[in-house]
């Protein structure tokens, strides 16, 4: 038994720095996750004696500003402008930890909901409204630069806040068992390489 334990020393040293691993990086995780509904209204019609298919095109305008709508939260730039807004520091993220930092899709033509995570209720509750503040301040930045008449407001609702309670003992087990059997493959083929050498 001692010869055993004393052979595969290693392999219970990688297991428990693996479990270690697995059970940080849960306790790191965003402890909520957070539903936003954006509601996109229509400010403004365009004055027209010739159409009377305003409601129609009115739809049609206000499903393709929700694409763009949609688009905002898959660009880096948008995930920092509202992470500043909110107060949050994120030291130092890549690219692309920035364009997954919200995931945006568009239920319907006025409809966009965005959702994402957050460490605590309080920090769950000004990222959604920075959110809200921010989509407004670009879409008011659009209607300012638009000669059309049409303009679109974007209006946050009441973020739908749910806890994501994290199990750090039951990731650490899983992270030592992926670490004994991982561990115990590259000794048993290390031994067997050998043994053909």
């Amino acid at each position: 038994m001692l010869k055993y334990l004393n052979d595969y020393k290693w392999v219970l040293v990688f297991a428990v720095l693996v479990a270690l691993a697995a059970g940080i990086f849960a306790w790191q995780k965003d402890k909520y996750n957070v539903s936003l509904s954006l509601t996109i209204s229509r400010a403004g019609t365009q004055n027209s004696a010739d159409y009377k298919y305003d409601s129609y095109y009115a739809l049609k305008a206000s499903d393709e500003f929700g694409s763009a709508v949609e688009g905002w939260f898959k660009t880096p730039e948008m995930a920092q402008a509202i992470n500043k807004q909110a107060g949050l520091d994120l030291g130092a993220p890549s690219l692309a930890s920035l364009s997954r930092r919200f995931q945006a899709v568009k239920i319907s033509p006025t409809t966009v909901e965005v959702r994402f995570g957050a460490i605590s209720a309080n920090d769950a509750k000004n990222i959604s409204l920075a959110i809200a503040n921010v989509a407004g301040a670009r879409a008011d930045l659009l209607n300012t630069k638009s000669n059309q008449g049409v303009a679109f407001t974007v209006i946050g609702g009441e973020p739908v806040i749910a806890a994501d309670p994290f199990n750090f003992w039951q990731d650490a087990l899983l992270g030592l068992i992926i670490g004994l059997v991982f561990g115990v493959f590259v000794k048993v083929a290390g031994e067997y390489f050998k043994t053909i050498d």
